[in-house]
């Protein structure tokens, strides 16, 4: 009776744990994504050089 109630908590620990990583996985990819997109583009830099030239 004791090996069935380790075997079951074992089996779901380890669920447990590879939801886990895939979660992580998948969230780390749309925060990457995200951070990506906020990202403000550079100005053009040789509309600013014209500038410094002059």
């Amino acid at each position: 009776m004791n090996w069935t109630i380790i075997i079951i908590v074992g089996i779901l620990a380890v669920s447990l744990l590879v939801f886990l990583i895939i979660r992580n996985q998948k969230d780390e990819a749309e925060f990457e994504k995200k951070q990506n997109n906020d990202y403000p583009k550079p100005k053009d830099e040789k509309d600013d050089s014209e500038i410094d030239e002059l």
